[in-house]
């Protein structure tokens, strides 16, 4: 969470912090299992490693890129709609896809997550602004 530490004003607090799923290293280990997987599982890896994505009490974050670094950030108050999308193994194994879509930046897909039902939760209480307790709830639910 480098990047959004760095960027954060003084009184932004982290709520939630999503993380690529145990089954995202299960199959980058396939590919390095495989001939040809090398170049794919250094890109996984590097993927996962550059990847940040975060919730605060003022906005989210999506920061991806290792040599060239591209984000998307907005405040919560901006999203209208929130999807979830989760197969038969993703709720078993509890990960999936998180889905946000505001009128000013469009949709935005996230990459697999881990608990998106919570990361989801997550984008919902902060955009919130009458909610003065989210810090309290999100850190005991061990969030971040």
């Amino acid at each position: 969470m480098k990047y959004v530490q760095q960027t954060m004003a003084p009184d932004e607090v982290i709520i939630a912090v999503a993380h690529f799923p145990a089954v995202y290293d299960l199959i980058s280990l396939f590919w390095l299992l495989s001939i040809i997987g090398i170049p794919v599982f250094l890109e996984r890896v590097i993927r996962k490693s550059t990847t940040e994505l975060a919730v605060t009490s003022k906005r989210f974050v999506f920061k991806r890129g290792f040599i060239s670094r591209v984000t998307d950030e907005f405040t919560t108050n901006r999203i209208q709609h929130v999807k979830v999308k989760q197969s038969f193994w993703g709720r078993l194994f509890n990960y999936g896809r998180v889905q946000i879509k505001g009128a000013d930046f469009g949709e935005l897909n996230l990459p697999l997550i881990a608990n998106p039902t919570r990361f989801r939760r997550a984008l919902i209480l902060s955009a919130d602004d009458t909610n003065p307790e989210i810090e309290v709830k999100f850190a005991a639910e061990d969030l971040v």
